[in-house]
């Protein structure tokens, strides 16, 4: 493959036990494991195979990080180098260590302090997240926010594509929405396990996140991330920080992420995970876009100066 990549890490909804375990005999991304296990005082990859951790959002949201991450280094060292990077959700953080924005060790504290504060949200038995899958899927759940009014807690939570759109609120908010959209013709399924992230509900944990985020380090990223709030390329750290700061209480943007990395000059997009997640999404935008899954060192990749491009297997052309 030729041509200019652009990287895309995923978030939560490509979290699996052992996720992190295909990249353990690559050294390079090893060494971003070791470093997260000191940081956290525990064997990490034990922690992630167990299957009962799979709805635990400290292991689940620490385990889709440090695999970006580590994914990530392990393929620079190989010869990708990318145009711009961009995660989705909590791969937002993944993404701004991977183009060297944040430092990895200052992030795995702040991802595990985040997790944790999930707990000052309603729990997910009370509240959580849902999938609106259809054409038209962003009109509808535009308009059950609209009409839900300022005093209820259903928001957009994430803008996927011209067909998937994740709404995020408390129990009896989504199942009015549900009841709505099916009735539109479209589908709605429930996310299992997941807080109502980027929305309303979120507000208390997003300020009590506010002061370790304050003290984060910055630096100028090698590459461009763009955002999940504004879904703009960007080098400067004050507006990544700003962006990261309203990141829990406002929408994924990836619609308009897939386009910004067009636009920015992107012929083709690695997806770094276990199983294809954001390729789908981004194929919905641009239908004819390579999008190539990374799950793992082996992957074969090509390098065609002056910017070499991973080519690997085709991710799979289903829906998430």
């Amino acid at each position: 493959m030729t041509g200019r990549v652009a990287a895309v890490l995923p978030g939560e909804n490509a979290a699996s036990s052992g996720m992190v375990d295909a990249w353990l005999a690559d050294e390079t991304a090893r060494e971003v494991v070791d470093v997260a296990a000191e940081a956290l005082g525990r064997d990490v990859t034990d922690w992630w195979r167990d299957p009962l951790n799979r709805f635990d959002p400290v292991a689940t949201q620490l385990a889709v990080v440090v695999t970006g991450v580590a994914g990530y280094r392990s393929l620079i060292h190989r010869g990708l180098r990318p145009l711009a990077v961009a995660g989705h959700g909590v791969g937002e953080y993944a993404a701004l260590v991977a183009a060297g924005a944040l430092d990895l060790r200052q992030v795995v504290e702040l991802v595990d302090w985040r997790a944790e504060l999930f707990a000052l949200s309603p729990r997910p038995s009370c509240a959580g997240m849902a999938v609106v899958v259809g054409p038209g899927a962003g009109e509808i759940a535009r308009s059950l926010v609209d009409d839900a009014g300022s005093g209820g807690t259903l928001a957009v939570a994430s803008l996927d594509g011209p067909r998937q759109v994740v709404l995020s609120g408390m129990r009896e908010d989504l199942s009015r929405a549900r009841a709505a959209v099916l009735a539109a013709g479209l589908d709605m399924v429930r996310l299992p396990g997941r807080p109502a992230c980027h929305g309303p509900l979120m507000k208390p944990v997003a300020a009590h996140l506010a002061a370790a985020l304050a003290d984060l380090d910055w630096s100028v990223p090698a590459v461009p991330v763009v955002s999940n709030v504004d879904a703009s390329p960007s080098r400067d750290p004050e507006r990544l920080a700003r962006c990261l700061h309203a990141h829990l209480t406002s929408p994924v943007q990836w619609e308009e992420t897939s386009r910004a990395l067009v636009e920015a000059g992107a012929t083709s997009v690695v997806e770094i995970g276990p199983a294809p997640v954001l390729g789908p999404l981004i194929r919905q935008v641009h239908p004819d876009l390579p999008v190539h899954l990374a799950s793992g060192p082996d992957v074969p990749f090509a390098t065609d100066d002056p910017e070499p491009a991973l080519a690997g297997p085709a991710a799979h052309r289903g829906e998430t």
